[in-house]
């Protein structure tokens, strides 16, 4: 596990801030505990998300928070300083998360080895947490459950990294409820992963105005997902709960 105390320290510290704070938790766990295969992937998935939002994304290293096989206090414990920290977001200053996960679940939360992290309890853990804007991306069998969806569903909705007003959530995931999310050690990664971050890169960019909104980023790793997984036993249908106000579409 990365365990940092003194960024986590740096996070708390009430130190002047930019007009709008954006911070990321990014996990990834290989080891879903005993009778589970351990993943090959989920730690590279988590690495990449991390350097797409480094490189893409607008969010500084110091900002960004990696957390690599975390156990349930590991992962609890860094939400609690992440609140803290954007707590002292001063007022009128717009604050922004990105929490992702890759690894395992069932339908009933995430698998953190030996521990489950019930996936009714991680929503409320991050529904507590006070910030404009929140976003939340799991690649994980049953992953849906986390928003209720057993099918793919969604609709147009605003900016995650735009200087517009809106606020609420957007929780996207990799698979039904009812579905495994595979990885693929051609790709060395997660298929949904793998084809969410090729849609940020800019494959997703079908207006061609060189942006790539949270609308196309999505649609564009819905389509690739279901397609690459067509062939499969078990297709995956990523899903998606957005509730978002304001103006504008998510960079």
């Amino acid at each position: 596990m990365t365990f940092l105390p003194a960024l986590f320290a740096a996070m708390v510290a009430a130190v002047p801030v930019p007009s709008t704070f954006r911070i990321a938790v990014i996990v990834g766990r290989n080891d879903g505990g005993p009778g589970r295969e351990v993943l090959r992937w989920a730690h590279k998935d988590a690495e990449s998300i991390a350097a797409v939002m480094g490189e893409l994304g607008g969010i500084a290293t110091s900002d960004r928070v990696l957390l690599i096989e975390p156990d349930k206090n590991a992962l609890d414990a860094t939400l609690a300083l992440v609140q803290a920290r954007l707590a002292l977001v001063p007022t009128g200053a717009r604050s922004e998360l990105l929490f992702y996960y890759s690894g395992h679940a069932d339908e009933v939360g995430l698998m953190l080895g030996r521990e489950r992290y019930a996936f009714r309890d991680l929503r409320a853990r991050l529904d507590a947490i006070d910030v404009d804007l929140r976003l939340v991306v799991v690649d994980a069998c049953a992953s849906g459950a986390l928003i209720g969806k057993r099918t793919k569903g969604g609709k147009k909705t605003a900016p995650f990294l735009g200087d517009g007003d809106l606020s609420g959530h957007a929780y996207l995931t990799s698979a039904a409820a009812d579905e495994v999310a595979q990885e693929s050690d051609s790709l060395e990664a997660s298929f949904f992963t793998h084809d969410l971050i090729t849609g940020l890169r800019g494959a997703a960019d079908r207006d061609r105005d060189r942006t790539v909104t949270l609308t196309e980023a999505y649609r564009y790793a819905f389509d690739a997902t279901l397609a690459r997984t067509q062939a499969t036993t078990t297709p995956q249908h990523p899903a998606w709960d957005i509730a978002l106000t304001g103006a504008g579409d998510v960079v």
